[in-house]
């Protein structure tokens, strides 16, 4: 994960205002309820942080993971600068999560994925991982960028995020979530494709 530590020096400057609208629909999209417990993986620099925690209400908890340690770090601030006391960091690798990893004591009510699935080196892998800890009757939301055919810009997002944008991100969810949707969100060529958001929920146990 050495250059997401690099990137994470710029990472805000170069993306934050990008995604300020997205990031305000996946939180949406999650429906979350006040003192339920969110997991936000890959967390990055924490731009998610800050609706999150508004959601979960001051007796919630969002779970925030990410491999990159540069990440984390810059998180860490973000969530002590604006005094976001319901937030947990956690450094980890999405491709062997398990609940001890985030505490047995956390139930998992809403996972939220921005920008994960196109960069998880293994991303079927990984969204089993996420599926497997999330509570059943939990909703999942996965957001991110797709472009079957990139073109300079797509392939400058390839490089820049260590990404691959031609997946089919939404795929795994809609396999196996009750009430799966997909939508598009706004996006402009600097994006690289068009955003997608995908909701579904964990069915409950048979």
């Amino acid at each position: 994960m050495g250059w997401y530590d690099l990137f994470s020096n710029f990472y805000d400057r170069s993306l934050e205002r990008l995604y300020v609208t997205q990031r305000a629909a996946a939180v949406e999209a999650l429906r979350v309820a006040p003192g339920q417990v969110v997991l936000d993986l890959p967390c990055g620099t924490g731009q998610s942080l800050d609706g999150l925690a508004r959601a979960v209400g001051p007796r919630g908890l969002v779970v925030g993971v990410d491999l990159s340690q540069g990440m984390i770090r810059r998180a860490q601030e973000r969530a002590r600068e604006r005094g976001l006391d319901r937030v947990k960091l956690v450094t980890a690798d999405v491709h062997s999560l398990t609940r001890e990893t985030l505490g047995s004591a956390t139930a998992v009510e809403r996972v939220h994925v921005f920008l994960g699935m196109s960069a998880f080196p293994r991303w079927t892998e990984a969204f089993g991982r996420l599926w497997d800890v999330l509570e059943p009757g939990g909703r999942c939301v996965l957001v991110d960028v797709y472009n079957e055919r990139p073109g300079p810009y797509g392939r400058l997002v390839n490089l820049v995020a260590q990404a691959d944008i031609r997946r089919p991100f939404w795929a795994p969810l809609e396999r196996v979530a009750a009430d799966f949707e997909r939508v598009a969100l706004p996006y402009s060529a600097l994006h690289g494709g068009a955003i997608q958001l995908a909701t579904g929920i964990k069915p409950p146990r048979a």
